[in-house]
């Protein structure tokens, strides 16, 4: 039983969970403010004409309707949470997306929308009381679902081709620090002679969860996996190349995640 105070503020937007609940998905809301994006996120009939803005034409049609979406979580920028979905109904947060070879993700993960108005409005900083509430919550849902950090993912790490949230500037490590995420270290990698770095690294990338095949190609799906992989771990850089440094941290998360004992992981890369 959570000890957290929530607001409620309910959601008609969710349906029956079909998996186990392993994963927690964090997102930026990317709109205006908090009211707008808990209007949205509880709507049941969304349309056009209310909510304006850079994600859709300026031409298109005020009654248009719109995507129903919702999550489990909203954490404003004071810190304050509203409890939109119960955890055990299936929110509609995730959209097309993948993790582990599985795409409904939204039937095995519990949605955290946190008020930012994401790169559509500049990528504003999170402020302090907002990420402190954010871990209490996440490192609140591991306990009690007896689920490690390796569990806690970008929204950008399950759609890479088409997400970016919650973005380069959104402190992951800070959350690692607090055992809510994780956090590799730089494990230097000496690259063999006649090696296929790109099917290694493809390799790699799809063993932490992201939906590639091993082609030895540096095809549009592989350059946003590590796209996604750098803005979540080496945000300073983010252009979806194969150097030196992001090899070290995926060899260094990778040692991570075998100390976390993840199933998913034996054998390692």
């Amino acid at each position: 039983m959570s000890t957290l105070a929530f607001i409620e503020r309910p959601s008609p937007n969710f349906d029956a969970r079909a998996r186990v609940i392993d994963l927690v998905v964090l997102h930026y809301t990317g709109m205006q403010d908090a009211e707008i994006a808990l209007a949205r996120l509880t709507d049941p009939a969304p349309v056009a004409g209310a909510y304006p803005g850079p994600w859709q034409s300026e031409s298109a049609p005020a009654d248009a309707p719109l995507g129903r979406v919702s999550t489990h979580y909203v954490v404003g920028e004071a810190g304050e949470i509203w409890r939109v979905v119960d955890e055990e109904e299936r929110a509609w947060h995730a959209g097309v997306s993948s993790w582990e070879g599985e795409g409904d993700v939204n039937s095995r993960a519990i949605g955290i929308e946190i008020v930012n108005g994401g790169h559509d409005f500049g990528l504003p900083d999170f402020p302090d009381a907002q990420i402190d509430a954010v871990i209490a919550l996440v490192r609140d849902i591991l306990a009690r679902r007896g689920l490690d950090a390796s569990r806690v993912i970008a929204h950008s790490d399950i759609a890479p081709e088409r997400k970016l949230d919650p973005g380069e500037k959104f402190p992951w490590k800070r959350l690692a620090d607090a055992g809510a995420s994780i956090w590799p270290a730089s494990v230097p990698v000496a690259t063999r002679a006649g090696e296929d770095v790109v099917g290694r690294v493809q390799a790699q990338l799809k063993r932490l969860g992201y939906s590639l095949e091993q082609s030895g190609a540096m095809d549009a799906p592989t350059r946003a996996a590590l796209m996604a992989f750098q803005r979540r771990f080496r945000p300073t850089l983010i252009d979806g190349l194969i150097d030196e440094e992001t090899q070290a941290l995926l060899a260094g998360l990778a040692l991570k995640q075998r100390t976390l004992n993840s199933p998913q992981f034996d054998g390692g890369f």
